[in-house]
């Protein structure tokens, strides 16, 4: 098949070319001999559905202009496109316009206008397509527009291929997203006077669904058709609203951090697949940015099900760890519990036969029985509490954060270890600062915190050389923490253990199994703060316990009394 000739731009091969004129970049002439019978078909509605594809990989290029050869052609110019498949040059973005354009044009058999549509092209700006019969077995087909730059056609198709090779074969899945028909939206809500969009969008749940159908995805790479359940690429393609059907809040929060301009969303979210499995996953959104392509949108996501199961399992084994801890640890200080019980049981036994003795005598002192009965109910309520607190303790309820005062945690915890501090002759000074803001946690965790210290401490100085010793606490405000300092005069850490003392099961003692300091750390940390150890330089060892303040505690409280 030769070509017209070989000066293809010279003068124009048809009225479509004409009109075209100097405008017309690129110029194509095709021999659709080949593909008669399927350009009826498609005509009659009989055609298959791979019509498109079918009538380009039929039709073989005549003749092109030098535009044609620098937009598209390979290195082997015009020589090596002409009797070539049109399908192997004419850009992806184009197939289906550049198919239907060719079957009007060759059946209009009265009209002989060439045909025209504006298309979408990565090589220019406003581009317009126009197809006419030139001949029996010939069209001739122009692309006419302003080119984005110098650069070949050829070279960005190749670009593309680079990109979705390797967006399809990465290790994460992804979806590239267009997101431009948000941007109208974002004018019109701009326009209103709109600056808080997260309120806004809570009030007008419409815009989100709204959204939700008008966000296309547009491709997908196999990793996130495996994800998401899918059989194939088109199950996914199209409006975004499912990726967000388990999880409305996330996609308000996607649509507030595009509206803030942000370059980039991350979350942890759930999502439902086509195969009706519901996963956790990590989503990130890349916005586009210019000079960026404005409607490509990425989101990546990974997930994260066997780990968020996993933390699950480590937080409950961590709570067990943590209880029966805490069940050792009353286990040590039973005769602490049985001494606090006592006082109110001994003090509810006095009072009660007290009381017969006044009733007994020949003129009952009913006064002095109802003042008596008044403590007895006193004590016994003293010994309901202390109860309360030992069950506390030993509880398997999951860890509750609420506002505390951790001045009041302190006196509390106090109340386990008073008598072992007692017995043990040991002074103990306690300094809590007025006025303290109050720090966001779980009040039996943190008074388990405060007793294992305390009690390591009634240990270090029970095994030390000295023969009573001290305690130190107090409370303290630093910066924006709350601290509590545990110091004693015992014979301090060794310096060789400093540095693996919140180790799990490191002990010094010979019946200890290493768990108490490591389960302290692990709660501190939980709750955003710090737990560290060092030895005094006047002898001993001093724990220093830091929490946040919270946030929400615009006003300090007075410690409880």
């Amino acid at each position: 098949m030769a070509a017209l000739d070989d000066d293809v731009t010279a003068a124009p091969r048809s009225k479509a070319e004409a009109a075209e004129g100097d405008d017309a970049v690129a110029r194509w002439w095709l021999d659709i001999a080949d593909v008669r019978s399927l350009i009826k078909s498609v005509a009659a509605g009989t055609a298959p559905a791979n019509w498109v594809d079918m009538l380009l990989a039929g039709a073989r290029i005549v003749d092109v202009n030098q535009n044609t050869v620098h937009l598209v052609g390979s290195y082997a110019g015009r020589k090596g496109m002409i009797g070539a498949r049109a399908i192997s040059y004419w850009p992806r973005e184009g197939h289906a316009p550049l198919a239907e354009l060719i079957v009007a044009a060759v059946t209009d058999s009265i009209s002989r206008d060439a045909k025209t549509r504006t298309i979408t092209s990565l090589a220019f700006v406003d581009p317009a397509l126009s197809v006419s019969a030139v001949a029996h077995d010939i069209v001739f087909v122009a692309l006419s527009g302003t080119p984005v730059d110098q650069r070949s056609l050829w070279g960005v198709r190749a670009s593309e291929e680079r990109y979705r090779n390797l967006i399809h074969h990465l290790p994460i899945a992804l979806l590239q997203v267009d997101s431009t028909p948000i941007t109208a939206i974002f004018d019109n809500i701009r326009l209103e006077g709109v600056t808080d969009i997260a309120r806004y969008l809570a009030e007008t749940p419409e815009l989100v669904a709204h959204a939700s159908r008008v966000v296309q995805i547009t491709d997908v790479n196999r990793n996130a058709i495996q994800l998401l359940g899918a059989d194939c690429s088109t199950q996914c393609i199209g409006p975004i609203g499912f990726l967000f059907s388990a999880s409305p809040e996330t996609a308000r929060r996607v649509i507030a951090a595009h509206f803030k301009g942000r370059r980039s969303h991350a979350e942890r979210t759930r999502l439902q697949t086509f195969d009706g499995r519901l996963r956790d996953v990590e989503l990130t959104v890349t916005y586009p940015t210019p000079p960026e392509r404005l409607d490509v949108t990425l989101i990546s996501l990974e997930d994260v099900t066997d780990r968020v199961r996993t933390e699950t399992q480590l937080r409950q084994l961590q709570g067990e760890y943590s209880r029966a801890a805490r069940i050792s640890m009353l286990g040590e200080l039973a005769t602490s519990i049985a001494h606090e019980v006592n006082q109110p049981l001994a003090a509810i036994v006095t009072n009660a036969e007290t009381s017969l003795r006044w009733l007994a005598r020949p003129e009952p002192n009913l006064a002095k029985v109802e003042q008596l009965t008044v403590r007895v109910v006193e004590s016994a309520r003293v010994a309901s509490e202390i109860v309360q607190r030992i069950r506390g303790m030993a509880s398997q309820g999951a860890p509750e954060r609420v506002l505390l005062d951790l001045g009041a945690i302190v006196e509390e915890a106090l109340l386990f270890v008073r008598h072992e501090i007692e017995t043990s002759s040991i002074g103990l000074s306690v300094v809590t600062e007025e006025h303290l803001p109050r720090v966001l946690g779980d009040r039996v965790q943190l008074q388990q915190v405060i007793v294992n210290l305390l009690l390591n401490a009634v240990q270090a100085l029970a095994h030390g050389a000295a023969s009573h010793g001290s305690i130190e606490i107090a409370t303290a405000i630093d910066a924006d923490a709350v601290v509590v300092t545990i110091r004693d005069d015992g014979p301090g850490i060794d310096p060789e253990n400093l540095d693996r003392i919140f180790g799990s099961f490191f002990t010094t003692k010979d019946d200890g199994i290493g768990v108490g300091l490591a389960i302290c750390q692990s709660i501190i940390a939980g709750h955003g703060g710090a737990i560290t150890a060092a030895n005094r330089a006047t002898g001993g060892a001093a724990f220093r316990v830091s929490l946040p303040v919270a946030r929400s505690a615009a006003l300090p409280i007075v410690p409880a009394r």
